[in-house]
């Protein structure tokens, strides 16, 4: 059943054409109905920043993106998000993984009082690369991994309030999640996994 299920997925995406992502791809986009006090978005521009977006960047280049996938959840007190962009090359995709790795650094303490937000990263051993994040802004913060595999990196990211030492096991969910991802990821026929 599931190698049907992986084969129809294949199938979708090479009728579609390069640069389409299957639906389906990301877990958010499988959710139920939304109560009055959620919202779920999905976006497929290739000009949205790669998350997590600790120096606030309000587009990114698109031209070494082929395509991307965006779904954000929120509720009153909570919110998640995934995100997946596919790359023109693999090294197009190290350079995205670089420059994510870069900014949160460039930009792990910024502001002060309220305005204050701070970043922390460690490595990850998913995929062929990839990262936990934690960010703290005022009355709120996020958990965060990015991984990339091929020419595609998948972020996962949800409110919590990290500590400076990221203890793995208050990642385990998001962990699961790319895991999972750098699987389905190379079924997408762009992404070029080794």
């Amino acid at each position: 059943m599931l190698l049907t299920g992986v084969s129809v997925a294949l199938a979708t995406v090479m009728a579609a054409g390069p640069g389409t992502l299957p639906d389906g791809l990301l877990f958010l986009e499988t959710h139920p109905p939304a109560k009055a006090w959620e919202t779920y978005r999905t976006t497929e521009s290739k000009r949205l920043p790669l998350q997590p977006n600790p120096c606030d960047r309000n587009t990114a280049p698109a031209g070494d993106r082929l395509a991307a996938r965006m779904v954000h959840y929120t509720s009153e007190d909570s919110f998640k998000y995934e995100q997946v962009i596919v790359y023109r090359s693999i090294p197009a995709a190290r350079k995205a993984m670089r420059g994510l790795r870069a900014d949160l650094s460039r930009c792990a303490d910024m502001g002060k009082g309220y305005f204050r937000d701070r970043y922390f990263t460690k490595p990850l051993d998913v995929g062929d690369e990839g990262l936990r994040a934690g960010g703290r802004f005022f009355e709120n913060g996020e958990h965060a991994v990015a991984v990339r595999r091929g020419a595609a990196i998948y972020v996962a990211g949800e409110s919590a309030w990290p500590t400076r030492s990221l203890p793995v096991n208050r990642f385990r969910g998001l962990i699961d999640k790319a895991e999972r991802m750098t699987v389905k990821l190379c079924d997408v026929p762009e992404v070029t996994c080794d």
